[in-house]
């Protein structure tokens, strides 16, 4: 039996009887009736959750490869099992890399299905990030048929910076089919528009009406990861949650309800409108002279990702951010020197250097509002 066939062999098992725990964990249903298309093809589909991999497997049905963040083939037993079980096409976080190209056109040239999720991040204001930028022109260089999807309800049910599930309802969507001819007739510029509104969700937008209730005991709690600046005082991560509410030092109070909508003396009503002014507010910080500290966070480490997705932790200590560097312990990496930067779920940032080293910064034991220091790292080195 060649590895493909063993593969689709794991894959169709797994359909029949690990993935209907988790529909039923997050109460997902598929596009019913949806019957693939003769392949090969390209899947492309919005992020919302870590399990996005399943939905989709459910509503297409065919044996795909799926294209996974190198991130995830590190984390811990599940990232190990999905290596050796799936054989993903590996990217750099938020990338889509020659190495990975070459990885999806050697896969659908065999015939072999290919799945990619590519905003590249997961949304955490309940808007779809745009496709990463190269999205387009791999998609009319590959020439293979394009099937886009949509999944609903997933920021709701699983917020990026929140610590459980909230049962409400999830579905799919395939929203087009794009056949190889149709995408030779389009211009790159062309493609990216299509593509982009076909999996963009606006997740207050889709729930509005139909008012699906999204119920958890911990409804706040990790909200601080994205409400990163405080409405009233304007200090930067000072938020903190417990249960179904945040507050900030300053009295700053606020609620977070059954349907994602925002309570409290501010003017937000949604994660989306929150996250559009502190973004503003941040990228509006004045210019600063010489050095100065503006955010710091103990207990991190700094780990240094090398061959074969190994992580080797390099130096451990405060998290320092600068308006000129980012810092662990001793260890300072100029923002003139930084390639790249993202950032995974809440308390991971993602850093690349131009003399090509990749780093991690964080520790599962005290996690950091690693979005704030993404924002500041923007600000101050691109502005």
């Amino acid at each position: 039996m060649s590895n493909y066939e063993r593969d689709k062999k794991v894959y169709k098992f797994l359909l029949k009887t690990v993935a209907p725990v988790i529909k039923s964990r997050f109460n997902f249903e598929q596009n019913l009736g949806f019957k693939a298309p003769e392949g090969p093809f390209l899947v492309i589909c919005n992020h919302v959750t870590n399990l996005d991999m399943v939905w989709m497997a459910d509503t297409i049905r065919e044996h795909m490869y799926f294209v996974s963040s190198e991130h995830v083939v590190r984390s811990g037993l599940g990232g190990f099992a999905l290596n050796k079980v799936f054989h993903p096409i590996v990217r750099e976080k938020a990338t889509i890399g020659l190495s990975t190209v070459v990885e999806m056109k050697k896969h659908l040239q065999a015939g072999h299905n290919v799945c990619i999720f590519a905003e590249g991040l997961r949304s955490s204001n309940g808007i779809s990030f745009r496709m990463v930028e190269s999205t387009a022109a791999v998609v009319k260089k590959l020439g293979f048929m394009v099937i886009t999807c949509k999944l609903h309800g997933g920021f709701l049910t699983s917020p990026r910076w929140s610590h459980d599930i909230r049962k409400g309802m999830m579905t799919s969507e395939v929203v087009n089919i794009y056949s190889p001819e149709k995408l030779k007739s389009m211009s790159v510029k062309e493609i990216d528009e299509a593509l982009n509104n076909d999996i963009f969700e606006d997740a207050y937008e889709y729930n509005k009406d139909r008012k699906i209730k999204y119920k958890s005991k911990k409804a706040a709690e990790g909200i601080e990861y994205e409400l990163v600046v405080c409405p009233k005082c304007q200090k930067l991560g000072t938020i903190t949650s417990k249960g179904d509410k945040f507050m900030c030092p300053c009295g700053m109070n606020g609620q977070y309800d059954e349907y994602g909508y925002i309570h409290g003396d501010f003017d937000f009503t949604t994660i989306t409108e929150w996250d559009a002014w502190e973004k503003e507010m941040i990228a509006n910080l004045p210019d600063i002279e010489g050095e100065k500290e503006l955010v710091r966070h103990p207990g991190q480490k700094l780990n240094e990702i090398v061959k074969g997705h190994k992580d080797v932790t390099i130096d451990t200590g405060d998290v320092i951010i600068t308006n000129k560097a980012i810092t662990v312990g001793n260890t300072r990496i100029p923002f003139d020197e930084i390639s790249g930067y993202d950032i995974f779920l809440h308390g991971y940032v993602l850093i690349m250097t131009k003399n090509k080293k990749y780093y991690e910064i964080n520790n599962k034991k005290h996690r950091f509002p690693g979005y704030l220091y993404t924002l500041l790292i923007k600000r101050y080195k691109e502005n």
